[in-house]
């Protein structure tokens, strides 16, 4: 009599392949629907005092809103960071409508950042060298979470206070959802990276 072979027959394993993805699948959308839950809560903050402000470059409104916190005197001084290397002081004090002589005293460039890690690294040293202990960080809503996390793990003693310039909803558009997609992926990366270091 012939014997019967234990492994997993072909429809069984197509079987356990389909829930595997269906689970996949459906943790990915869980996931995202709680970071844009998430984004969605963080509220800009009533009246923010900080002894700086920091902006990360490349969002619509971030400039703006940085400087109307200069301008307000919610920090003492203000760090863009990322400024592309052909971008000159005098572009982005009009971009701003800052005054010249505020923009001289108190805006501060970094040319450095490519990225948001890169970013992190570029606000850390800043923040050191002036040895501020709290900061105002502006960027756009859904790129809140992995700047902080980014600043975190280098400022663990800095006071972070998330300053979001509100964008489109992913479900606004197609464009909308893509951009959210792409930064809820780099975020769970980031934030694995975090978990596994024990800083999360």
């Amino acid at each position: 009599m012939p014997r019967r072979s234990s492994s997993p027959s072909l429809p069984g394993l197509l079987g356990l392949l389909r829930l595997a993805a269906f689970l996949v699948v459906f943790a990915a959308l869980a996931g995202f629907a709680m970071y844009a839950g998430r984004v969605v809560s963080i509220g800009v903050p009533d009246a923010p005092r900080a002894d700086a402000i920091v902006v990360l470059t490349g969002g619509d409104g971030r400039l703006q809103n940085a400087a109307t916190l200069l301008e307000d005197q919610r920090g003492a001084r203000l760090l863009i960071s990322g400024v592309h290397p052909d971008v000159t002081e005098e572009e982005l004090r009009t971009a701003m409508s800052v005054d010249t002589a505020r923009f001289a005293c108190c805006v501060d460039l970094g040319r450095e950042a490519a990225d948001t890690a890169g970013n992190a690294r570029e606000i850390a040293q800043w923040v050191e060298n002036h040895q501020f202990g709290s900061i105002i960080v502006v960027t756009s809503d859904y790129h809140i979470p992995r700047s902080l996390l980014e600043l975190a793990a280098i400022l663990p003693d800095t006071d972070l206070i998330a300053y979001p310039v509100q964008t489109h909803r992913p479900w606004a558009s197609l464009r909308s959802a893509q951009r959210w997609t792409l930064e809820y992926l780099k975020y769970v990366a980031v934030l694995g990276r975090e978990i596994l270091a024990g800083r999360a």
